[in-house]
């Protein structure tokens, strides 16, 4: 598996990667009787090795359909998220419309899926980075006025930071939904069980598996 950090999803430790994705992959992995090496690389460079088949899967994946021309996703997602903006604490109520984010530099990260209308749009004025950690540090620094993000990452980003208060959610929020998949190369051998991690994923979701691990990391989540 290649993947980079993402709290609670991903988390980098003394003792390498723990978080969410790391209990979740290794029950797939133990159901499916694979053997699992995890491999930490930026995440643009995790799906360049998945479309050369150097690496088998990832976690954490939303769905594109430019991606889907050489990953398998599995049919069911096995967490869901929303799309959100942030700004400094007392300006979030200044983007009340999408048409409002025009007036910012918005920062993102690259190589991130959050909303179709958005990651097409090349009239506003992004600014890319590696990582969301980033994204949070540069925009309390006010290098620029309102970052994008994953809910379900940066709220516990800015929750586990301590910098509740200092940063607020936007009254304009897409209302999308950010499903989140285990994908395979195409260029895999384990593509042709793809069958398998379909019935793997499904069950872990229907028995409450992802949601009892999830409580770990959020004490609850919705």
């Amino acid at each position: 598996m290649a993947t980079d950090d993402w709290p609670p999803f991903r988390i980098s430790t003394e003792h390498g990667l723990v978080g969410l994705d790391l209990d979740f992959i290794d029950e797939v992995a133990r159901r499916a009787g694979a053997e699992l090496t995890v491999s930490k690389m930026p995440w643009g460079r995790g799906l360049t090795s998945m479309q050369s088949g150097s690496v088998d899967v990832m976690t954490g994946l939303a769905y594109r359909d430019e991606r889907a021309e050489y990953i398998a996703y599995t049919d069911t997602p096995y967490f869901k998220c929303s799309t959100a903006f942030y700004t400094i604490a007392g300006l979030a109520d200044k983007i009340q419309t999408y048409e409002d984010l025009a007036d910012y530099q918005i920062g993102y990260v690259l190589h991130s899926a959050y909303f179709d209308q958005f990651d097409n749009d090349e009239s506003l004025d992004k600014v890319g980075v590696a990582q969301e950690q980033i994204l949070i540090e540069m925009l309390m620094r006010r290098r620029f006025g309102v970052m994008i993000g994953t809910d379900c990452q940066v709220d516990y980003f800015i929750k586990e930071q301590g910098f509740a208060g200092k940063i607020e959610k936007t009254p304009y929020v897409p209302g999308n939904s950010v499903d989140l998949y285990l994908g395979v190369s195409k260029k895999s051998e384990w593509a042709e069980k793809l069958d398998l991690l379909n019935k793997v994923v499904k069950e872990l979701v229907d028995e409450g598996f992802v949601e009892q691990i999830s409580q770990d990391y959020y004490g609850t989540h919705s």
